[in-house]
């Protein structure tokens, strides 16, 4: 597709160090961490981890080198796993469970050229290196960096010498410099850590975990544990477990604190969740039986919902009851250390509220379905590769592929061809698939029992154990026998004072399962043996034993009016439309400049958000075209994008008819037209001219069994978006499918959009592709309420009927709801989130807004940066200013979000950075992966946007000493009088908080002695009037004289459909004008 250029503006390797240093700029003097009586802030970390990196360069640590570490969840593990990655080098995270020989094992194998291990297990590290000295010469031996407490000096470390080589972990950093260049991944595709597996295994394997695997794993952990900005995080998951689950990332992402402890015990988790105020926190099934089974001394209220995500073992249903009734919510987890941790989560379906607790426990315990990073996942038979039947019982493999899954075993090519064989990663988990699609697992397929032919599943036994009064834990493992091959061992360790003996165990288990199933043998332990992670190593029991003898199916996607669609529907319609389209004719694009084009001139109904998925899924780019376009424009972009379908609404085809007419005129290859009728309408009711055809029976006309066309490379285009209509000569903006599926989920983490949203349709679908949110709504699971036409009344009866939870809207949707008729209000039935972008909203209206009820996330961006490109983040420390104060703050454009690499105001000549001094003016630009790939068929204007590596936004603005951005004016409508530079945003300003105005917009006007001078355009509100000299005076009052309008016309304001002021045609009319008489002018 000739325009795009993909360069530093527009491409740069995903990265986990981003979210630390966008944490550092936006939440400079939030605290990051908590240890005890340590505290740092999000700034501090940063300059920690800067220095560290820049001592291990210092040591000689180069691009590609492995550095390991000991440790618990203290703050130099959390802080390695950006300091290493910060330095080029591999992060290698060791169990701390092993032992000595185990670590000369991986430290050799991973060629580690750096140690650094916890004062507390710095002897097992000592005895690996003389057990590696042995076999290897000593300039191959890692070097030593111990840590210490922190309130030890180092001298009082044992085992540290000072006369050695070994370096004291605070030592070393202080010996960094802040002016460190960061070492970013040259490829997105580099290794970032390498986790050995847990030790389920006789033979633990090394996982390499890419810089984009975990960036994406990251952002899908974070979203399925609903982790809204500034969470409170426990560290009960260990660190060196797959990162922490990625959260050791994910917490920077969202700005939280990290709340570490060197111990796990009930104790400390009620401590610190009462004293912190805990949100979040994680644990494998041992960290819950922990928590409802400690006693009542050590247990406190929870002083607020605590979200659980846990992993390993099924946990018993008993136990999230228990759970549940101590105020927890579980989020139970699947996943594998190849997978990056998280694979599957059980989400929740509201429809299960009603059910029993017993059930509500079962079905939780599956292990659900895969989260948003994940592409698919499913139960398949391992020998023929094909799906088993969705019914609960059929057994099979579970399989997993996607972005998150490990790039591979390190120095194991044949077991990593092994573990992808067939284009799947395959677990070594065996479970069903459920006829809901939720998958549950049975067993790994080497822990199966098989016995006189019948498999026994191992975890449905231990469940029915965890129910027995008297059991803390349980395994089962199967034990040789002669006549059955192998039965039933359970190894069962019993509460504290509590007492039972084999037989009632044995007589339990077969009150509650076929008797085949129950175990034969029982073992009483006082402690099985684990894993650091918490999961029970059955070889070691099974070698005592051997001694001894998709989701959300049914869930609303899609209001509107009378029409309701589940997210099983709306799979199914656009697996139709897709087909149907390709049926029509469209191909998929072989090459960059051959994909097809299928255009939308459709409002906010079910058709158009459909088209979102439907057509990327035939392979073709979707143009969404804007509602207010007249026939001649339509026309231009229609012969421009080359669209060969036109979908559009039946109550705007007689500007498709006219747009087709002029195309007829100039000789130009014609696009087919899909009609869409209004839903209640039988299709004959629609005039459909020539060969034109209906949208539902065009649909209906689509297969089922249509293999979705992917993308094969996900820089392919997927959207065409032509820019608003601010400038006189509209550009097609190109977006990817590797962008909109990062703006999406950043779109849906600004929002602090939880799981199961409601999101009202007041964002034009057309504008940003609903500032991508038609695909987030989708990512959470969400409900659409649709509504063709934006006004205050639909607005808050919409609200009100469908328990809206967020919005969005440019500043005349927020003017609207402030300025509705008191008869058309509605109290919100709870609070409603809503982005507002476009000009920056006056503070007046945000204040109003905030009155009503409304939550205002204020963003900014433009088409080329797929909509929302920043957000002006809410401070805890603004809560307690004036209102007028906390206005002005929230009106600001912010920083950059999660997925843009980078925001900043720089010089335009010489592209230096501004002062942030909230005065020097630049132009605002931005460089990350979620700007477009180009402008269509325009390389010139391409070249000129990403001029200097950084995309050129034509917006002017200054940047405050907090970081934070604020528009000042487009670049093209600065005004300049006399000299000095006056900015519209800031006049109209002033006049949106005079009480008779509506609307404002100011321009230049030409002056023959000022060269021009402000010219402000206004519309009243009704019932309200004002003289123009009213509205100078005014003005006069709150600005510097020259900044005040000079003259003022009443009318209305022209607008785009996504409600900018078009400014251009305003400018026309004040340059029609002429100068003002001299004796005005001077004044």
């Amino acid at each position: 597709m000739e325009g795009i250029i993909p360069c530093s503006a527009n491409s740069l390797p995903l990265t986990p160090i981003t979210f630390l240093e966008r944490a550092a700029a936006v939440f400079a003097d939030r605290i990051s961490l908590v240890y005890g009586n340590v505290r740092f802030t999000w700034g501090e970390t940063l300059q920690r981890c800067t220095k560290f990196a820049s001592a291990l360069v210092h040591l000689g640590i180069s691009r590609g080198d492995v550095v390991a570490v000991l440790a618990p969840n203290v703050p130099a593990t959390y802080e390695l796993h950006f300091a290493v990655p910060m330095a080029g080098a591999i992060l290698c995270t060791l169990n701390m469970r092993h032992d000595a020989a185990m670590i000369s094992t991986l430290l050799g194998h991973s060629e580690a050229k750096i140690i650094v291990v916890d004062h507390q297990y710095l002897h097992i590290v000592k005895a690996a290196i003389e057990i590696m000295s042995k076999m290897t010469g000593a300039e191959e031996l890692p070097r030593i960096v111990i840590v210490q407490e922190f309130d030890h000096p180092s001298s009082n470390i044992n085992g540290f010498d000072s006369a050695s080589d070994d370096l004291e972990y605070e030592s070393l950093l202080n010996t960094g410099t802040l002016d460190f260049e960061i070492r970013r991944p040259i490829d997105e595709w580099d290794p970032i850590s390498l986790n050995y597996t847990s030790g389920t295994t006789s033979r633990p394997k090394g996982v390499i975990y890419s810089h984009r695997g975990t960036y994406l794993n990251t952002l899908s952990t974070i979203l399925l544990n609903d982790m809204s900005s500034m969470p409170v995080y426990l560290w009960t998951v260990p660190m060196f477990h797959c990162n922490g689950w990625s959260m050791t990332w994910g917490v920077a992402a969202q700005g939280g604190t990290n709340i570490c402890q060197r111990n796990v015990n009930a104790k400390e988790i009620f401590a610190n969740i009462s004293l912190h105020k805990v949100t979040h926190m994680g644990g494998a099934p041992t960290v819950l039986n922990m928590i409802v089974n400690a006693p009542i001394t050590e247990q406190k209220p929870l002083p607020g919902k605590v979200t659980v995500m846990t992993g390993g073992a099924p946990p018993p249903s008993n136990i999230l009851y228990k759970m549940r009734e101590l105020g927890f919510l579980i989020v139970h987890c699947y996943g594998l250390t190849e997978t990056c941790g998280v694979a599957t989560f059980c989400q929740w379906k509201p429809e299960w509220d009603s059910l029993p607790d017993d059930k509500q426990a079962k079905l939780k315990s599956r292990q659900g379905m895969q989260h948003i990073g994940v592409e698919g996942l499913d139960i398949k038979n391992p020998i023929t590769m094909e799906s088993v039947p969705a019914d609960g019982k059929t057994m099979g493999e579970v399989m997993i592929r996607g972005n998150t899954v490990m790039s591979g075993y390190l120095k194991d090519l044949k077991a990593t061809e092994e573990a992808f064989n067939g284009g799947w990663f395959r677990s070594g988990d065996l479970g069903v698939r459920h006829p809901d699609g939720y998958i549950e697992l049975k067993d790994r397929s080497k822990d199966i029992i098989i016995s006189g032919g019948e498999n026994i599943s191992t975890i449905e036994v231990e469940s029915v154990l965890f129910n027995h009064p008297s059991v803390l834990e349980a395994a089962i493992v199967g034990r040789p026998d002669d006549h059955w091959g192998e039965t039933p061992c359970a190894f069962v360790n019993l509460k504290d004072g509590s007492n039972a003996t084999q037989e009632e165990i044995i007589e339990f288990c077969r009150d509650k399962l076929p008797h085949y199933m129950a175990p034969k043998t029982v073992v009483f332990k006082s402690d099985l043996p684990k894993s650091s992670t918490g999961k029970i190593q059955k070889l070691i029991l099974k070698e005592e034993a051997k001694r001894s003898a998709a989701v959300y199916g049914d869930r609303i996607s899609l209001v509107y009016g009378r029409v309701q669609y589940t997210w099983r529907d709306t799979l199914e319609r656009c697996t139709r439309l897709a087909s149907a389209l390709v049926r029509t004719g469209i191909a998929r694009g072989d090459v960059c400049d051959s994909f097809e084009q299928v255009a939308a001139l459709v409002p906010n109904i079910p058709a158009m958000y459909e088209l979102h998925f439907a057509v990327p899924m035939a392979g073709a780019v979707l143009c969404s075209l804007n509602t207010r376009h007249d026939a001649a424009m339509v026309s231009t972009l229609l012969s421009h994008s080359e669209a060969k379908i036109i979908v559009v609404d039946y109550q705007l085809e007689h500007i498709v008819t006219g747009a087709i007419n002029t195309m007829s005129e100039r000789k130009e290859k014609l696009p087919r037209v899909v009609i869409i009728q209004e839903y209640d309408q039988p299709p004959s009711h629609i005039d459909r001219p020539g060969s034109a055809l209906e949208f539902e029976s065009f649909l209906a006309s689509g297969e089922l069994d249509f293999e979705i066309r992917r993308p094969r490379d996900e820089w392919d285009p997927i959207a065409l978006n032509y820019t608003s209509g601010t400038t006189s000569r509209p550009k097609g903006v190109i977006y990817s499918h590797r962008g909109a599926y990062l703006n999406a989920l950043s779109a849906v983490l600004l929002n602090d959009m939880c799981s199961l949203p409601v999101y009202l349709w007041t964002v034009p679908m057309f504008h940003c592709n609903g500032w991508c949110l038609t695909w987030g709504v989708a990512a959470q699971s969400g409900t659409n309420i649709c509504q063709r036409n934006v006004t205050a009344k639909e607005i808050f009866d919409n609200i009100s009927l469908h328990k809206v939870t967020h919005m969005g809207g440019a500043p005349t949707v927020s003017n609207m709801i402030i300025n509705a008729p008191i008869s058309e209000q509605k109290p919100l039935p709870r609070q409603v989130t809503m982005m507002s972008g476009g000009a920056p909203p006056p503070s007046h209206v945000l204040y109003k807004l905030k009155a009503l009820g409304f939550r205002i996330v204020h963003s900014y961006g433009l088409t080329e940066t797929y909509g929302p490109g920043t957000v002006c983040s809410w401070k805890p420390e603004w809560d307690s200013l004036p209102q007028d104060k906390q206005a002005k703050l929230n009106s600001r454009q912010g920083l950059q979000h999660i997925g843009l690499e980078a925001v900043d105001i720089k010089d335009p000549v010489t592209m230096k950075s501004v002062p942030a001094d909230g005065k020097t003016m630049g132009e605002v630009m931005l460089r990350g992966n979620t700007v477009m790939s180009g402008y269509l068929k325009d390389l010139k204007a391409t070249q000129e946007a990403f001029n200097g590596g950084w995309f050129r936004s034509g917006d002017l603005g200054v940047k405050h000493p907090d970081g934070y951005i604020e528009l000042k004016d487009r670049s093209k409508d600065i005004i300049i009088s006399g000299g000095e530079n006056i900015s519209t945003i800031e006049v109209e300003s002033v006049l949106f908080s005079h009480p008779s105005v509506l609307d404002a917009a100011v321009v230049g006007r030409p002056d023959d002695h000022w060269g021009e001078t402000p010219c402000a355009f206004l519309k009243l509100k009704d019932g309200c009037s004002a003289t123009e000299e009213e509205i100078i005076k005014f003005c006069r009052e709150h600005l510097p004289h020259y900044m005040a309008p000079r003259s003022v016309v009443f009318r209305e304001l022209p607008k785009t459909s996504t409600g900018k002021t078009q400014k251009f045609i305003l400018k026309k009319e004040a340059k029609a004008m002429g100068s003002l008489p001299k004796r005005v002018s001077k004044l």
